[in-house]
């Protein structure tokens, strides 16, 4: 597979359903936790705050670990391979642990969602790492990484799309909030299963270790933060899905409590995601005729613009919301395509450089 230059078709398209379960996942935690955990368990704001802050420290701390785990794995199965193998289950399991509401004190719901939230992103994190990682294995050919990314993406944003489509139907189904979050928390936990299964299942096995002997943990942490290409997209990968996640988190109380139409909420996260998808082949052609720092700049600025007209949307005026929504789909999709793109070639480049 690595010695030819191009992917086949059917690998790409089974290789990226890989994201159904990743982006999936993202996307309800994103639109839909904060407002879960205040408005539907019924935890004070404060308590919800830091169970989503303790989980999202917990993310910052695991994600080098499962990094720098990954490249000392000894397996039969694959150093990559093996955490898509025995993490999918658990991670479809703790994601449906994080919606169930138990009978108890604010305290302990506190303590309920950050515990589970902690050991969703641990599952998450083993699945995601191992996930990624396998994307420069696979290809050492610039254009197929980006041609690769593409369709990884178009996956991406199909289970966020998925996702929300799946929480739409349910609501107008299900009139008790506490079932609809939980019969979601279900559905969507269970189908992510398959994906990184699928995955494992149609990734040949490559190297279980690495030739050279692997540098210490804090060795490999400080060989990595001094990669300037990893400085700069760890920058924009930052800054663009903070404003991201952010806005994510606040859409359903700006449609319920500013715009007081809370029907409409997920309908603009429709057109919104609905819209990245058909943006993604646009961001790919331009990453191919540009490049990606010149297409990330262009696009990004583009996303600014949009979002500032956003804000300035007054409750009369919501219909401009599905306009304004469906166009910053193309900030949405560059925001996927590009940094992942990246990754692999900073990946290798480290690789290189410190063996």
């Amino acid at each position: 597979m690595t010695q030819k230059k191009t992917l086949p078709l059917w690998f790409k398209i089974l290789f990226s359903s890989g994201d159904l379960t990743t982006n999936s996942f993202q996307a309800v935690i994103l639109f839909y936790q904060l407002y879960f955990l205040t408005d539907v368990a019924g935890l004070r704001p404060g308590y919800a705050a830091w169970a989503i802050a303790a989980g999202r420290l917990w993310d910052a701390v695991n994600d080098p670990l499962f990094g720098i785990l990954s490249d000392r794995i000894k397996s039969r199965f694959g150093r990559r391979r093996v955490l898509l193998l025995f993490g999918a289950v658990p991670l479809g399991v703790a994601f449906m642990l994080m919606w169930m509401i138990p009978d108890t004190s604010q305290a302990g719901l506190a303590i309920f969602y950050t515990l589970t939230f902690i050991l969703f992103d641990t599952c998450y994190t083993a699945v995601h790492v191992g996930y990624n990682a396998l994307t420069p294995v696979v290809t050492k050919d610039y254009d197929e990484r980006s041609s690769l990314n593409g369709y990884r993406m178009f996956f991406g944003l199909t289970g966020s799309l998925g996702a929300v489509i799946l929480a739409t139907l349910l609501s107008d189904l299900v009139a008790n909030q506490q079932q609809l979050f939980l019969y979601i928390g279900m559905g969507v936990g269970l189908f992510n299963i398959i994906p990184p299964l699928l995955v494992f299942a149609i990734t040949p096995q490559y190297r279980t270790h690495l030739d050279a002997d692997p540098l210490s943990p804090l060795a490999s942490f400080l060989e990595t933060v001094k990669n300037h290409a990893f400085q700069m997209v760890m920058g924009l990968y930052l800054f663009s899905w903070t404003t991201a996640s952010i806005m994510a988190a606040v859409l359903v109380f700006f449609a319920n409590y500013y715009l007081l139409i809370p029907e409409q909420a997920n309908y603009y996260v429709l057109a919104a995601q609905g819209s990245a998808i058909l943006f993604i082949p646009v961001v790919v052609f331009m990453a191919h005729r540009l490049d990606k720092r010149r297409t990330f700049i262009i696009n990004n600025a583009v996303w600014i613009v949009l979002l500032l007209l956003l804000f300035g949307i007054r409750p009369e005026q919501s219909g401009l919301v599905y306009v304004l929504a469906g166009l910053a789909g193309l900030g949405i999709a560059t925001v996927y395509v590009i940094p992942w793109a990246m990754i692999p070639d900073i990946i290798e480049d480290d690789q290189l450089r410190t063996g």
